[in-house]
């Protein structure tokens, strides 16, 4: 088959929507189809996929337009969200109708974004099958921020690519359970996104992160780490108030916070907020990490806390489980059912006491964090089987 992804930015600094679209378009490529990877920014692609060669996803690049940003005196390539007057010009959606009409099946991700449902359009009128993958932004949690906007989007654009998409792809049964209210019964399908395993079967342990981030894991206290897009909605506020109640416990911890911020300047009330806890010395911001060195920084860790509202798949959960670091988290996280099943996670309400609580027992257990860890990693090497999931999507984009 011919198979056609769209994103509209594929940037790592997107976090795990751009690494479920990446590893996708890999995985179907190496099983023989043609991928071709669309976007309006593929500064995230390995550069081999930027010339047509193949066993590879092929990228290709088409303007994305904001008149009233470009108005202000700002590039769009300085864009970090979706806005009202954002679209595809003509250009762009001729290079689109040359790519849609030799495909056999088109892969739209995300719900909201004009550009979307332009394409989605133009795979109606060119009679191309097309898939929605929502990643979470029909969940309850999503959907009550800003929800008179969205609901009345959904009335005039949104349920109808939802109503005219083939099969409306969910990663797991509880966000089928949330996001199917907001399109036809039977069309939802739940097939859990890749998770790349073979980069975490051997480890190579703490030392590098020790090196790269030796003020911030010199000190003889417990490490917590946090790593994801510091954004409102991934609760680091929460953690950081757990922080301060393990501190004023005579407990304190070490906060190790790794991640863009999200916007830009909420960074400052994060410090802001450290800094008036009293814990400004032990919270550290290291911004955004990769590579080998994200894996050694789970593995120097003694808990992974992410205490998010709302969270798809959460790819940095299973990383961490793989790195054998024990996980707290939340029901925010739609995976959350399998992640306690693993036995390497702790899932929690989403306060600062019940965080800071649930730290105060597994810090206070080692060999009961000995045993998650290991039962963690093991779970997160075989529960995903990518063969399995890969086939799952062929059948999906069939119709079968």
């Amino acid at each position: 088959m011919h198979i056609l992804h769209y994103i509209k930015w594929l940037r790592l600094r997107d976090g795990g929507t751009v690494r479920a679209v990446l590893d996708m378009c890999a995985a179907l490529a190496k099983r023989g189809h043609q991928v071709t990877a669309l976007s309006c920014d593929d500064s995230g692609v390995p550069d081999s996929w930027r010339t047509p060669t193949p066993g590879l996803p092929h990228s290709v690049v088409i303007r994305l337009a904001d008149p009233l940003f470009e108005r202000r005196g700002r590039t769009i390539d300085q864009a970090t969200r979706d806005t009202l007057t954002q679209h595809l010009p003509k250009d762009a959606m001729a290079t689109a109708r040359e790519l849609f009409a030799k495909a056999d099946a088109v892969h739209i991700h995300g719900a909201w974004a004009n550009p979307n449902h332009q394409l989605a359009r133009l795979a109606e009128r060119l009679k191309v099958p097309y898939v929605i993958s929502p990643h979470g932004m029909l969940d309850d949690w999503s959907m009550a921020q800003g929800g008179s906007k969205k609901r009345l989007h959904l009335a005039l654009i949104g349920r109808r690519t939802l109503s005219r998409a083939r099969a409306i792809h969910c990663t797991a049964s509880a966000e089928l359970q949330q996001a199917s209210k907001h399109f036809p019964k039977g069309r939802g399908v739940v097939i859990p996104l890749l998770f790349d395993t073979s980069q975490f079967a051997s480890l190579q342990g703490p030392g590098e992160a020790r090196g790269a981030f030796a003020a911030a894991l010199t000190t003889q206290l417990p490490t917590l780490l946090f790593l994801s897009r510091l954004h409102v909605k991934k609760g680091v506020e929460t953690l950081i108030d757990a922080g301060a109640l393990l501190s004023r416990r005579g407990q304190p911890v070490n906060l190790v916070l790794a991640g863009p911020s999200d916007p830009p300047e909420y960074i400052d009330a994060l410090k802001a907020r450290a800094a008036a806890a009293g814990i400004a010395a032990t919270t550290h911001f290291v911004g955004m990490v990769g590579g080998s060195a994200k894996w050694s920084l789970y593995q120097a860790a003694d808990l992974f806390v992410l205490p998010t509202s709302q969270e798809n798949f959460g790819y940095v959960l299973l990383e961490s489980l793989a790195c054998g670091t024990p996980v707290i988290t939340t029901k925010g996280v739609d995976i959350w059912p399998e992640l306690q099943e693993s036995g390497g996670a702790i899932i929690a309400d989403r306060e600062p006491q019940a965080i800071a609580d649930s730290v105060t027992r597994l810090l206070a257990d080692p060999a009961r964090r000995a045993q998650m860890g290991r039962v963690g990693r093991e779970w997160a090497l075989t529960h995903l089987n990518s063969e399995s999931t890969v086939t799952a999507m062929e059948k999906m984009y069939r119709g079968e």
